[in-house]
């Protein structure tokens, strides 16, 4: 791609935050696109909105692409919003999903002030219309289309009809393209990079759902362990996992790795920037230690941490880092809720990840389970009270309870009849092959919360040393795709860490400027125990260290260090998960 911008005729635009002029080629005029079939997208919407307090002068669009009846009889459409500076800097972001997407966005982020032409899409499914009262929301898993549009299909034609409606407004092209997203939205990027490795300049795959459906087999696989510890049932008789531990034991348990595990990295600071060092274990806490968790506390532990495996010992997913985030609330509402207060199981784990497991990851979607010592086979016939809010009154409960390892698991690899896809194929983001990508000139950051309850670091780390054994070598690798680890983050944000970083930025001075990204600053926000401490956090394997001088609440007193073991940190000692 050419991201040379013109010298005159165009824009002058400095980096992100900075002002900038531009004076593109005069728009053809804004509602005269409604009506109009663009690359794929009829144009339902063009209206021009003048500048308010929070948006500038731009002109808006709504689309549809590829409007059809579902397998399920079922209407859909690829939607997509965009918004169009008047002030344009000839560059086009793309702002990722989230969850199991089905929200169309309202495309407003920081950078359409910026000056940059805006992208929004549902990927296909719209969660307000495609429901069911067996799947809720989730209903779009049983039109094979549905997913694979979800994967990959839809967030593609949104990118190319986007493209090319900007073209036809600006009468000249993006210049730069860049895509951004966390979550869901960052295993977009992760699949952009793979799947269209010419479609963007610069991506940032931010807490990425990396091969989703192995995540959510382990998060059947968290469930399981917890419920095994609960103490009390839920008022629809199934195991309520909240109770399986308190906020002051999962306080102790934090409080307990910080002990063992915090000055591994040189300073006593509460953080732990060196977790491959980190050798916590829990029966410290239990009956034979301070008694402090019970025998089925501790088990549950080591089995989440450990990760997820079959029975003969066959890893499923990867384990999980040693982190003080685990005493925080964002680590607690994904694991074992409540996410918000209400009768029966709440955590997103049982609700938005055991939607998505049956219906979505499944093939057949629905399938009856194998069972397992918590509860006999079974298939979900209700998504509870509230289509909107899948999941409730434990309806999905019975299902994940009952997911076999053995039996169940290798269905996110099943095809059958129209399934010609598996999840594992319209989902799948652990490809190490880049080699489009790199002769792009594109560049590729990702960052992982090291505390997220999610999606583990150490899948990510994992995979970025394959990609760097694949590449040839690290710095052949980080000319192209660096990874962030963020100690005590949880999932997108949150936990005991210095969470707040300007990635985009950096990104920007990567793409237009040359200039790669050592270290990213992060900034502890008001809710940690050192609001406003900053730290350098280290493009992986590098890891941040004290200096031995200055305030350690500066990251200008720290330095990133490569650890003696270089870039293979994985997930030592630990068998693929495949």
């Amino acid at each position: 791609m050419n991201r040379k911008l013109p010298a005159s005729g165009a824009c002058a635009v400095a980096l992100l935050g900075s002002a900038f002029s531009c004076q593109a080629a005069t728009p053809i005029v804004c509602n005269s696109l409604q009506g109009r079939t663009i690359a794929g997208a009829t144009i339902t919407t063009a209206q021009l909105n003048a500048a308010t307090a929070t948006l500038p002068d731009h002109c808006e669009v709504l689309g549809k692409i590829d409007e059809r009846q579902g397998l399920d009889g079922q209407t859909y459409a690829i939607k997509l919003h965009l918004r169009m500076p008047t002030a344009w800097n000839n560059r086009f972001y793309y702002s990722g999903g989230g969850g199991t997407d089905g929200n169309l966005g309202d495309a407003t982020p920081a950078q359409l002030g910026q000056g940059y032409a805006v992208v929004t899409t549902d990927s296909g499914h719209d969660n307000a219309l495609n429901i069911s009262s067996v799947a809720g929301n989730d209903e779009f898993g049983f039109d094979p289309q549905a997913r694979d549009d979800y994967g990959y299909r839809g967030p593609a034609l949104t990118a190319s009809a986007a493209k090319a409606i900007i073209q036809t407004y600006y009468r000249e092209p993006a210049r730069i393209s860049y895509f951004e997203g966390c979550s869901e939205g960052g295993r977009e990027g992760l699949m952009f990079s793979q799947r269209y490795p010419e479609m963007f300049d610069g991506i940032i795959a931010g807490n990425p759902g990396m091969d989703l459906p192995k995540a959510a087999v382990a998060e059947a696989w968290d469930s399981q362990a917890f419920a095994r510890a609960a103490r009390t049932n839920t008022p629809f008789g199934n195991p309520d996992l909240a109770s399986s531990f308190t906020t002051a034991e999962l306080n102790t348990v934090g409080a307990a790795i910080l002990q063992q595990c915090d000055a591994q990295d040189g300073l006593v600071d509460g953080m732990v920037l060196n977790p491959q060092a980190c050798r916590f274990d829990p029966e410290t806490l239990g009956p034979s230690g301070t008694g402090q968790l019970s025998a089925k506390q501790v088990t549950a532990l080591q089995q989440v941490f450990g990760g997820a495996r079959d029975s003969r010992g066959k890893r499923l997913y990867a384990g999980w880092f040693w982190d003080p985030g685990i005493a925080a609330s964002g680590w607690r509402i994904w694991k074992i809720g409540p996410l918000f207060p209400f009768p029966g199981n709440t955590s997103l784990n049982l609700t938005l990840g055991g939607g998505a497991l049956p219906f979505i990851f499944t093939t057949l979607p629905n399938s009856m389970t194998g069972g397992t010592d918590l509860h006999a086979g079974t298939v979900i016939t209700t998504a509870g009270p509230i289509p909107g809010l899948p999941g409730l009154n434990d309806a999905f409960v019975p299902w994940v309870l009952s997911f076999n390892m053995d039996s169940d698991a290798p269905k996110i690899f099943a095809r059958s009849g129209a399934f010609k896809e598996s999840a594992m194929q319209f989902m799948g983001t652990s490809s190490t092959d880049y080699k489009a990508f790199r002769k792009n000139g594109s560049k590729l950051m990702v960052y992982s919360g090291q505390a997220d309850p999610v999606f583990s670091s150490k899948y990510h780390i994992r995979w970025y040393t394959k990609l760097v054994d694949e590449t040839g070598n690290l710095k052949k690798t980080q000319d192209f795709a660096r990874l962030f680890v963020v100690a005590g983050m949880n999932h997108c944000g949150g936990g005991p860490a210095t969470s707040q970083f300007d990635a985009f930025g950096a990104l920007v001075n990567w793409v237009e400027h040359n200039q790669a990204p050592a270290s990213l600053v992060g900034t502890a926000p008001a809710d940690t125990p050192w609001p406003g401490r900053t730290r350098p956090i280290c493009a992986y394997p590098a890891q941040a260290r004290y200096v031995g001088s200055g305030s350690i609440e500066s990251a200008a007193n720290f330095r990133c260090v490569e650890p003696d073991n270089g870039g293979h940190q994985g997930d030592q000692g630990e068998d693929d998960d495949d």
